[in-house]
C-alpha cells in the first residue's frame, strides 16, 4: 500500500468494522463486506473499472462502491462519488412530467399539437388517434428511436437548443403504427417531453426540473444539467467513464439530452426510489397524484397489455421479471457507463448500480443480480402452466420486428432479427438468426412465459389485417415471408461474391495487362470497390462521436456508396460491348448484375447513397 503500513490499514479497518458494529450489528458489515469483495471480483473478471451502488430496505440505506473513478490515475471510486446513469434519465424526468401533470399544468392524454403547435408527426392515423403525452412517456407514440446525426454529433453542445433535433429532417417524427397500440423505444419521444417541460414552464427543462423537481425531493447533489470531468462545467466529484481495457470516456453533450443526461449520486438514487415507493405526498401535499403512482411501469392500453400480458413500460418505467423477483426498473447506457435502477414497492425495497465502464463484453447482469441478491427479495410465483386456449399453429413460422427501433436498420433488422417460431415438445420455441433458441411454455389463454421469467414475458396477438404477432411488451414481431427475408440474404450473399469475384480478377488484369487493366471490366470494377477504402483514413483521424456530422469522413463515403454501382454498371456497358465473350467474361457480366442488384436492394432500404447525416 502506498503512504502507510499494512499494520496502520489494519488498525483502521478494525476501527471502521468495530464502530460499524456497533451502530448497525457485526452481522450487517459482514453482508456488506461480502458484497463488497463479490463486487470487486465481478468487476476484476468482467473488466470493468468500478461500482457505485444503493440498497434501500425498509427504514435503512445503504451506499457503497468499489473500484476506480479513474482507472488512468488510480482515483478509487466513493460512496459520494457523482456517476451518469444514461436512460435511467428517463424515470426521473417522466416523474417532472408527471409533477406538472399533478399541478393541472398538462394533461397526459392531451394531444402533443395542443401544447407543441410545432411539431408535425407524419401520423396516418391522425383522424382517429392523434400522438398524446402518454404515448412519448410509454414509447407508444410510434415514432422511431434516433438518427445517427441525432446521437453523435460534435456539433451539439449542452445549450444547442431541443427543437434542432427535429427540424433537419421531418422523417424523424413519421409514426409507423397506429400511436397507442405497441411499444417502440424512442429516445426522441423522450427530447420531445425535454422540449414540452420547456413549452408549459417556459424556462429550460433542466433549471425547471432541478428547481421545481429535484430540490423538493431533497437530491441535492443531482443535477439534469450538463456537467463533465474537464473544463468549465467539470466536476471534481463526477467519475470517468471508461470503455473496454479502462480507455478514459469524458463525457460529451447529446442532442437528446432530456433522454440521458443526468448527474447523480448513490444516496440521491436512494432517496428517490423511496419517493417513488410511497404514496407520492410530501407533507401534506400531493406531489405526485397517487393514479401516476400505481400506474408507473404497468402499460396503458397497448394490444399486449389487452391479450393480458403485464410486462411493458408505463411512465418512465417498466415491469422487471428478473433475478426471481418482479420489480418496477430502468436501466441506462450513456458513453463510459451502464445503470440499473429498481424498486420493490410490494416490499419497500430498491437498488442502483452505476458502472463506470461502457463494456461491449462484460456480462452485466453478474453484477446487477449480485446486489438484487443482497435485498432478499420476495420470489415471483409462477402461473400454474397450461396449454393456450386456441391452436398455436398459425403462429409457428418466421418473424421480423414490427417495427424496429431505428428505421435506417430496417434493412439490417430484417437480415440479423429475425425469429423462427416452432411450436416444439409442449413448447412454442423461439429460434433467432444466429442460431440460439428460447422456449416460451404456455401459462394460460394465449400467454407464454420464457425459461427464464417468472411470469408470462410473451403474447400471441393478431394485428389489424389478421396477420399473427408475438410480442414480449417491449419488442412486437410480425409473421413475415420467408421468401422475403432469405431472398433479401441471398441478395447480399451475391452482392458480396460478385465483389469477390472483382477482387479477385481486377488483381489478375492489373497483373496482366498492367495499367491498361484499369480499362478493362474487371478493372474498373475494381477501382469502384477500391473506392471503399477512402473514407478510411478519414474515419481513423475522427472521433465517433462525430459519426452523424457531415464531416470529410461522410462524405467520402456518401461519394463512394455512389461510385461503387456506377462502376459495376459501367462494368457492365463494357462486358456488353465485347464480342465473342469468353466464359471469364461472362462471369464479369453475372457479377456485376450481383452487385447492382443488391446496390438497389439498399437503395429501396434508404441505404444507397449513404448518407450518415440524414
Amino acid at each position: 500500500m502506498t503512504g502507510f503500513s499494512i499494520k496502520k490499514a489494519a488498525r483502521n479497518a478494525a476501527l471502521t468494522l468495530a464502530l460499524l458494529a456497533a451502530s448497525i450489528g457485526f452481522g450487517d458489515v459482514a453482508h456488506a463486506a461480502s458484497l463488497e469483495r463479490d463486487i470487486d471480483t465481478i468487476l476484476h473478471e468482467e473488466g470493468l473499472t468500478g461500482a457505485v451502488w444503493a440498497l434501500v430496505e425498509p427504514g435503512s440505506i445503504t451506499t457503497a462502491s468499489a473500484g476506480y473513478a479513474n482507472m488512468a490515475d488510480g482515483t478509487p471510486l466513493a460512496p459520494g462519488s457523482r456517476v451518469h446513469i444514461g436512460s435511467v434519465t428517463k424515470t426521473l424526468l417522466a416523474t417532472g412530467v408527471l409533477r406538472l401533470a399533478t399541478e393541472g399544468k398538462l394533461d397526459l392524454d392531451a394531444p402533443v399539437a395542443r401544447y407543441m403547435p410545432n411539431i408535425r408527426f407524419d401520423n396516418p392515423w391522425s383522424h382517429e388517434t392523434k400522438v398524446t403525452v402518454r404515448h412519448l412517456l410509454d414509447h407508444t407514440s410510434g415514432i422511431e428511436d434516433a438518427r445517427l446525426w441525432q446521437m453523435f454529433s460534435l456539433e451539439v453542445t449542452p445549450d444547442t437548443p431541443l427543437f434542432s433535433a427535429f427540424e433537419r429532417s421531418p422523417e424523424v417524427l413519421k409514426v409507423r403504427f397506429r400511436p397507442g397500440t405497441q411499444l417502440s423505444y424512442s429516445n426522441a419521444g423522450y427530447a420531445l417531453l425535454g422540449l414540452l417541460v420547456e413549452t408549459v414552464t417556459g424556462e429550460r427543462y433542466e433549471t425547471y426540473l432541478d428547481s421545481h423537481f429535484l430540490r423538493p425531493l431533497g437530491m441535492k447533489d443531482s443535477t439534469f444539467g450538463y456537467t463533465a470531468q474537464y473544463g468549465g462545467l467539470g466536476d471534481i466529484a463526477l467519475a470517468w467513464g471508461h470503455y473496454d481495457e479502462g480507455k478514459p470516456a469524458a463525457a460529451q453533450p447529446i442532442m437528446f439530452r432530456p433522454a440521458g443526461q443526468f448527474t447523480t449520486t448513490a444516496a440521491d438514487m436512494a432517496t428517490f426510489a423511496e419517493f417513488l415507493m410511497s404514496d407520492g405526498r410530501l407533507g401534506d401535499e400531493a406531489f405526485i397524484a397517487p393514479e401516476y403512482m400505481r400506474a408507473r411501469g404497468i402499460p396503458h392500453a397497448t394490444n399486449a397489455r389487452w391479450a393480458g400480458l403485464a410486462a411493458g413500460y408505463g411512465l418512465g418505467m417498466n415491469t422487471h421479471d428478473r433475478f426471481g423477483a418482479v420489480g418496477k426498473c430502468h436501466s441506462g447506457n450513456v458513453l463510459g457507463y451502464r445503470a440499473l435502477f429498481c424498486i420493490y414497492p410490494d416490499e419497500n425495497k430498491a437498488f442502483f448500480v452505476s458502472v463506470n465502464t461502457d463494456s461491449e463484453t462484460a456480462d452485466y447482469n453478474r453484477l446487477f443480480a449480485r446486489v438484487a441478491e443482497e435485498l432478499n427479495l420476495k420470489a415471483a410465483t409462477a402461473p400454474e402452466s397450461d396449454l393456450p386456449a386456441a391452436d398455436v399453429s398459425d403462429w409457428e413460422g418466421l418473424y421480423t420486428l414490427a417495427p424496429g427501433r431505428f428505421e435506417a436498420f430496417r434493412y439490417t433488422d430484417i437480415l440479423t432479427e429475425f425469429v423462427e417460431a416452432k411450436w416444439q415438445n409442449g413448447a412454442l420455441v423461439m429460434t433467432t438468426a444466429s442460431g440460439k433458441t428460447r422456449a416460451l411454455r404456455p401459462v394460460g389463454d394465449y400467454l407464454l412465459s420464457a425459461d427464464d421469467r417468472t411470469l408470462a414475458s410473451h403474447v400471441l396477438l393478431r394485428d389489424d389485417e389478421d396477420h399473427p404477432m408475438i410480442s414480449d411488451g417491449f419488442r412486437t414481431y410480425k409473421k413475415s415471408s420467408p421468401a422475403m427475408v432469405y431472398g433479401l440474404r441471398a441478395s447480399l450473399a451475391l452482392g458480396g461474391a460478385g465483389l469477390v469475384w472483382f477482387l479477385i480478377w481486377g488483381v489478375v488484369a492489373l497483373i496482366r495487362f498492367g495499367k491498361a487493366g484499369f480499362s478493362r471490366p474487371e478493372g474498373i470494377a475494381l477501382m469502384g470497390i477500391l473506392s471503399l477504402l477512402v473514407p478510411v483514413p478519414f474515419y481513423l483521424n475522427q472521433s465517433f462521436m462525430a459519426l452523424g456530422d457531415m464531416t470529410a469522413a461522410s462524405i467520402s463515403l456518401c461519394a463512394v456508396s455512389i461510385i461503387l454501382p456506377l462502376s459495376m454498371l459501367i462494368a457492365h456497358t463494357k462486358v456488353v460491348q465485347i464480342k465473342g465473350r469468353s466464359k471469364i467474361e461472362t462471369g464479369h457480366g453475372f457479377a456485376t448484375i450481383a452487385v447492382v442488384q443488391a446496390s438497389l436492394i439498399l437503395w429501396y432500404f434508404d441505404l444507397l447513397p449513404l448518407m450518415l447525416w440524414r
